[in-house]
Formats: C-alpha cells, sequence, structure tokens
C-alpha cells in the first residue's frame, strides 16, 4: 500500500482523518491552486475558490471511497467552486432593473446540461492539438511544462492553445448565462 492509499484510507476514521487530510491538503494544495488560478484569472479570487475547495474537501472526505484518484475526486470539487465563482460574478456584473415597488423576477434554474452540451460542442469543434492539451490540462491536470513534453511543442505554444480554449469556453458560458 503506497502512502497515499494510506492517507486515503485514514480518512475514514475519526481519529486519523485530520492527520490525513492535512497530508493530502499538502499534496495537492500548489496544484489545485495553480488550476483554478488558470480559470478564474484574478489571484485573489482564486484563494477563495482554493479556501472553499478544501473547505468542501474537507467536510466531505470521511465520504470518499476511493473508486476514483483522490486528486480526481479533489479537481472536481474545485471545478464546481470555479463554476460557481464565474456564475456569480456574470451576474454580478449583470445590470438588475426593476420598479421599486416590485420585486425582482425569479431567475429559472440553470440548465448545467444545457451548458455541459456546449463545452461538450466547443471541445469538438476545436483541433485534435488543442483537444489534447484541453484533455491533459483539464482532465489530466498536468502543468503545461508536461503537456509541451508529450506534444512535442514548446511552452509557450501550449500556453497559446490553452488562451484560445479559454476564450471559447468563456464564450459558452455566457451564451448558457444568456448573455449573448
Amino acid at each position: 500500500m503506497d502512502v497515499e492509499s494510506a492517507w486515503i484510507e485514514a480518512l475514514q476514521h475519526e481519529e486519523t482523518r485530520l492527520k490525513a487530510f492535512e497530508q493530502l491538503t499538502q499534496k495537492y494544495y500548489s496544484q489545485v491552486r495553480r488550476w483554478v488560478r488558470q480559470w478564474v484569472q484574478d489571484s485573489q479570487a482564486a484563494d477563495d475558490v482554493v479556501q472553499e475547495t478544501f473547505l468542501r474537501a474537507w467536510e466531505k472526505c470521511h465520504t470518499f471511497r476511493g473508486e476514483a484518484a483522490f486528486a480526481s475526486w479533489l479537481y472536481s470539487i474545485a471545478r464546481r467552486e470555479a463554476l460557481r465563482y464565474l456564475r456569480r460574478k456574470a451576474q454580478a456584473e449583470l445590470p438588475w432593473i426593476w420598479e421599486e415597488e416590485l420585486e425582482p423576477a425569479v431567475e429559472p434554474a440553470p440548465d448545467y446540461q444545457r451548458f455541459l452540451s456546449q463545452v461538450e460542442q466547443a471541445v469538438a469543434e476545436m483541433t485534435p492539438t488543442q483537444q489534447a492539451v484541453f484533455h491533459a490540462v483539464w482532465h489530466e491536470h498536468l502543468p503545461y511544462r508536461e503537456v509541451a513534453q508529450r506534444l512535442q511543442v514548446r511552452e509557450n505554444t501550449i500556453k497559446a492553445h490553452m488562451h484560445h480554449i479559454r476564450q471559447r469556453l468563456w464564450k459558452k458560458l455566457h451564451q448558457w448565462l444568456g448573455e449573448e
């Protein structure tokens, strides 16, 4: 049993949970922070998202069963928190106009399935290289340097691809929010 597996096992027991979570946090904090900063692009807000990610992970760590990698579970929490922040930010930037005597209209529940299908469509429209970069960065959580080595290109090329991918995904996010 490797060290991380032992930490994950320790999460299941109340008396060892805190120490195990501290070890896992120490191992993954900088990676999650770097990943969130790429998407949130505001360092202070990104730090808040990362803090919320680890807080939610702590609250639910006893439920982690190890069916997937701990990093994947943690990144799924970070992804939800980042999307939650981006959605709140987009809503805060929208003007809310109503007459004083009227109540504001209730917003309909967001259609996350539609958003996910738009993201899948955006990925399908990418070049094969962009799809490989997106998969390596978004799903595998690899640093740009490793992606560049894998694809045998310069690291700046990966950064340029990620810039275009982010633009495409921002456009889909704004479509989902009904801004276009």
